[in-house]
């Protein structure tokens, strides 16, 4: 049952995606701060599920069916409870997507609520924090909330949007590997290409209650560089940057590594993160060099780790 309403909210995603994209203005320009879209609206809530998380839908055998990134916040809150309006413009609410509604804001903007009992219709104006636009859906424990600008899912968490959001934790750095094709490789004698992985999530800033308390969530920047046995810096490279969008579907895979799995109320996620695919080793000398990895959220808290390495081509 579980598993099969993650697959339909992950395939309404792909179609939402470009439903909403339709209606977003082609120049909304730079775009304002806004509020919560649950009471207190001045408050910062409980956020379960972050912009970027991985969503990988599994069959009844166990293997991934679809791959996605998370393309808004889950903000945590009891079913039932009523939801906002967080931008005042147009209602747009499709029969066929009866637990979903999206606002046309007045500058161009798109906001999206996912998992609500619709309470208005489509067609009728909204007011920011007056109108009512439904109550969370029995079962789901939280309201998917979304944006797009200029027909592109943007981070509501970025500096500027959601507000007031405040952040103090860091990233976690779990670990490293050196794989060739899913295999780890002994990085004491590393040759020829091969994928570099870092294993990384974030903490919520505030407590998630229930079963989803403690789950991970994506730190917004992954970066990395090498340094050489003499202390020379290679540049930062980035693997993943979800300050402001989401990267498409399709390069998934190139992004996280194999055996990432998504948060679930009865098992946390895994955040694997490919820093580099079929990497040339060649491009070293041989020798012993050290990866440097940096994981950053929204508000600039980060996280340094490093690991060495030794090339034998």
């Amino acid at each position: 049952m579980a598993t099969s309403r993650a697959h339909l909210v992950q395939r309404l995603a792909i179609v939402l995606t470009t439903a909403f994209t339709a209606l977003a203005a082609p120049h909304a320009g730079h775009a304002g701060s806004y509020g919560w879209p649950v009471r207190p609206f001045d408050q910062q809530h409980p956020v379960r599920g972050f912009f970027g998380d991985p969503r990988v839908g599994e069959g009844a055998d166990g293997h991934a069916e679809s791959k996605t990134f998370h393309f808004g916040i889950d903000i945590s809150a009891a079913d039932g409870t009523p939801v906002y309006a967080t931008a005042s413009g147009r209602i747009v609410w499709e029969p066929q997507r009866p637990q979903t509604i999206a606002i046309r804001a007045h500058d161009g903007r798109v906001f999206a609520y996912w998992h609500i009992i619709p309470a208005v219709r489509s067609g009728q104006t909204a007011v920011a924090y007056g109108t009512l636009l439904g109550h969370i859906s029995r079962g789901w424990g939280h309201v998917h909330f979304a944006e797009l600008l200029d027909g592109r899912y943007v981070n509501p968490l970025r500096s500027g949007a959601l507000t007031p959001y405040r952040d103090t934790t860091r990233p976690t750095i779990h670990g490293f590997s050196f794989e060739r094709e899913g295999r780890a490789m002994a990085r004491a004698r590393l040759s020829g290409s091969f994928d570099l992985v870092a294993e990384a999530w974030d903490e919520t800033p505030m407590h998630v209650p229930g079963k989803w308390a403690d789950k991970p969530v994506m730190p917004a920047v992954v970066r990395w560089r090498i340094r050489g046995e003499r202390g020379t810096h290679g540049h930062w490279r980035t693997a993943i940057d979800l300050t402001g969008t989401i990267p498409a579907p399709s390069s998934f895979d190139s992004i996280y590594a194999p055996w990432t799995r998504q948060n679930h109320a009865w098992r946390d996620g895994r955040y694997r993160i490919r820093l580099a695919g079929n990497w040339d080793s060649s491009t070293l000398r041989d020798g012993e060099h050290v990866l440097e990895v940096e994981a950053i959220d929204t508000r600039g808290n980060s996280t340094r780790r490093s690991t060495r390495f030794a090339i034998r081509n």
